[in-house]
């Protein structure tokens, strides 16, 4: 938009888009401001007061929430949505809280290894694709299903991040769960 343009009018055979003014350069009668034209507006610009985030009512997010975590506590609805969780002992699996200062990402490996897990964790990071459409340059760029979540407290800190770098695997606070 930044040129001093303005329409030729109806008489000369050209379409009444406005035309930058000025002579002696390349740009010069060339065709300004429309959308359909080099360096125009967009049609119908993206508007930044959209609601994006709405509030949902606090009992309602409370039973979501609750809906949720019973949910992921019967097996055949959390093997229908993929997962491969055959050989785990029980859903959901408790662990014990001396596991909780573990500080490497290799033993959480042979934990999960040990328990029966990993074949799901395996199969997240075997999914890992780049994505179709425009998200790929929208800081989107791969798509990869998800695997076991391990809700934690404040303390465990050492574990959530011995945790973070296994693919598929991802680490909530008990105190900000939520219904994504």
């Amino acid at each position: 938009m930044r040129h001093a343009a303005i329409s030729w009018g109806p008489g000369r055979a050209v379409a009444r888009v406005p035309r930058v003014t000025g002579s002696g350069s390349s740009r010069t009668g060339q065709a300004a401001f429309a959308n359909m034209t080099r360096k125009g507006r967009m049609f119908a610009p993206l508007k930044t007061w959209r609601r994006w985030h709405r509030k949902v009512n606090l009992n309602q997010r409370r039973y979501a929430l609750c809906s949720a975590l019973a949910a992921s506590a019967i097996v055949p609805l959390v093997m229908a949505r993929g997962h491969r969780i055959s050989n785990v002992p029980c859903i959901p699996l408790v662990i014990d809280d001396n596991f909780v200062d573990v500080e490497k990402t290799k033993t959480v490996v042979k934990f999960l290894k040990s328990f029966g897990v990993f074949e799901d964790v395996s199969r997240c990071s075997k999914s890992k694709t780049i994505r179709a459409g425009r998200g790929k340059s929208r800081n989107r760029r791969f798509a990869m299903k998800k695997g076991p979540l391990f809700v934690l407290g404040d303390s465990h800190v050492k574990l959530a991040k011995a945790l973070r770098n296994i693919a598929g695997v991802d680490v909530a606070n008990v105190k900000s769960l939520d219904i994504k």
